[in-house]
């Protein structure tokens, strides 16, 4: 069974540090709720906006097998990072990197998780902020999740772009299902 996974977007950041719902930010046009019932058996949040399933990809697979078998140096077999860009093509499970990746005010394409949290036995959620100086002026369409040792684990590919500008910073959280 390839394990499945949802992101969402659980907070938002004005410049300034105030917080923002999301539902204001949807009414701002910065990001779009799907239609429909949330989904379930994820342990959403109520104000959490779901972005779409991610596709977890063979590579990731193959991190997660050595992470469980404590393969040594384990940091490079745990999540450790994301990246966003503005890639279109569609995941696959032989992705191994982002199409398009930009890079962020770390000068790097990746930066790190803020927090790893495991809400049900068999889901683990990676919380990640693209900070107000990163990705200003690009649309996102695409996203991703890579170990500590740069390997990508999951990767996903929105129909509908992130528009982001340095009026905002987004908090998003990525859930692992198995």
């Amino acid at each position: 069974m390839r394990a499945e996974g949802l992101i969402t977007i659980s907070g938002i950041t004005l410049a300034d540090g105030t917080k923002l719902s999301t539902q204001q930010a949807v009414d701002y046009g910065w990001i779009t709720a799907p239609e429909g019932r949330q989904p379930r058996g994820w342990g959403l949040d109520r104000h959490e906006v779901p972005i779409g399933k991610n596709l977890f990809v063979d590579q990731g697979r193959q991190i997660a097998i050595y992470a469980l078998g404590f393969r040594s140096p384990i940091s490079d077999y745990t999540l450790q990072s994301f990246g966003v860009g503005t890639g279109l093509l569609p995941a696959k499970v032989t992705d191994v990197a982002l199409q398009a990746p930009i890079t962020l005010s770390n000068s790097l394409t990746t930066a790190p998780i803020d927090a790893i949290d495991f809400i049900s036995p068999f889901v683990l959620r990676a919380s990640f902020t693209l900070g107000v100086n990163d990705a200003n002026g690009y649309m996102i369409s695409e996203m991703g999740l890579f170990s500590g040792g740069g390997a990508l684990v999951a990767r996903k590919v929105r129909a509908v772009s992130i528009n982001k500008t340095s009026d905002f910073s987004p908090t998003l959280s990525w859930r692992i299902r198995f």
